[in-house]
């Protein structure tokens, strides 16, 4: 009886370690499936792919973003472009609206459709011009935007359009839990955001990304007769590590890439250095603003040898990048490095999307995916100007 009465509680007690050890391993890493407090889009796209006929032709990105929940919410928002530029606002999402807004002119849900619908939504335009991309960042805040605050039922997708070619892709928001915080509380100190996966706090950036990618310039056959064949993979990248405040310093990293081919061999010492964001061709990280980057040609199928292969790319700090981004020299002296915070080590979200040719179709195609991830990353940190509540008049 005695040994029965063991054996019971020491299964038990396993049983209990168990499911302390299950709940201690929750995710806490963000991704695009989840809800969250804190929204990171990635990619968006306005800039300009033709201006041969008689008007230019813009590529355009439609933004929605959606409340899950009873309650009505603050958002507040960041366009960010790809010189670092900000420009913020606010709106409100009643309960369980979802809302949509146009990156080229900023009119969205009850503007553009109906302009005599009252509950519409306008934001400002993505920075007008020849060649505007970057990112947008969106997260709950109290109805004064003094705080950022926890509100775990927002979820959102962009959708970029190529009206010259007939194409499009559409991916899913990078999504941030508040952990444990209560609904509607603040969550940290407002104006930093803290991305660490602790509570009191939002999920942690991952380790490093993973993409899968077929080779550029390979192809393959297709059931049914004809082939695909893959032109281009055009990567984003921003880093966790952002200040979007007036006297923001930029945040400066190496993307380092380890890649490897079907048979299993490793390609290494290819690099980009980032400056707040960047968008490319994988093979053409190392010709666009040349001495910023090096190894894209390992990339190219001709080199790579399979038809499709895989890369792991992580933020780290790096002494290659060093004045890579520095003003320009003149006769009074040589120029100095913008990147006055210095060298970072700093986790990295992006997605890639692909340019298919079909041999019948007389435009690419074009498909995108967002990696998977690994681990929690180090702790980053994006940090925003607040607003104050306005002041009363004082009691007689």
């Amino acid at each position: 009886m005695f040994k029965k009465t063991v054996v019971f509680s020491l299964a038990v007690a396993l049983m209990l370690m168990g499911l302390c050890s299950i709940a201690s391993a929750a995710q806490n890493v963000t991704n695009v499936s989840q809800k969250g407090s804190l929204l990171i889009f990635p990619k968006i796209d306005t800039s300009m792919i033709d201006n041969t006929g008689p008007f230019p032709v813009y590529r355009d990105t439609i933004v929605m973003i959606g409340n899950d929940y009873y309650t009505e919410q603050w958002i507040k928002c960041y366009w960010v472009n790809q010189d670092q530029q900000i420009q913020d606002f606010m709106f409100r999402l009643t309960p369980n609206q979802p809302v949509w807004f146009r990156a080229s002119d900023g009119t969205g849900s009850g503007s553009a459709d109906d302009p005599s619908v009252s509950a519409g939504i306008t934001v400002p335009p993505f920075f007008p011009g020849d060649y505007e991309v970057g990112e947008l960042k969106c997260w709950a805040v109290d109805p004064s935007g003094a705080n950022q605050v926890a509100f775990n039922h927002l979820y959102g997708n962009a959708m970029i359009f190529d009206t010259l070619h007939a194409a499009a892709f559409e991916y899913n928001a990078w999504a941030f839990t508040a952990r444990g915080v209560a609904q509607g509380a603040p969550v940290g100190t407002g104006g930093t955001l803290v991305l660490s996966g602790a509570n009191l706090a939002y999920d942690a950036c991952p380790q490093y990304l993973l993409f899968n990618f077929f080779a550029i310039g390979s192809s393959i056959d297709l059931d049914g007769g004809g082939s695909a064949t893959f032109a281009e993979t055009d990567l984003t990248l921003v880093p966790c590590f952002q200040d979007l405040r007036q006297d923001r310093v930029p945040t400066c990293t190496k993307a380092k890439f380890d890649i490897w081919n079907e048979n299993e061999t490793k390609y290494t010492g290819a690099y980009r250095c980032i400056k707040c964001w960047f968008e490319g061709y994988l093979d053409q990280i190392a010709v666009q603003k040349p001495g910023k980057g090096f190894g894209g040609e390992k990339f190219v199928y001709r080199n790579l040898h399979t038809t499709i292969g895989r890369f792991r790319v992580t933020g780290v700090a790096s002494t290659v990048c060093a004045k890579v981004f520095k003003t320009p020299d003149t006769v009074y002296g040589p120029g100095v490095d913008v990147c006055t915070g210095g060298q970072i080590d700093s986790p990295l979200l992006g997605l890639i999307n692909t340019e298919i040719r079909f041999v019948a179709a007389p435009f690419d195609a074009l498909a995108g995916t967002t990696p998977a991830t690994a681990g929690a990353g180090i702790p980053a940190t994006i940090k925003w100007d607040t607003q104050s509540e306005p002041p009363q008049v004082p009691a007689p």
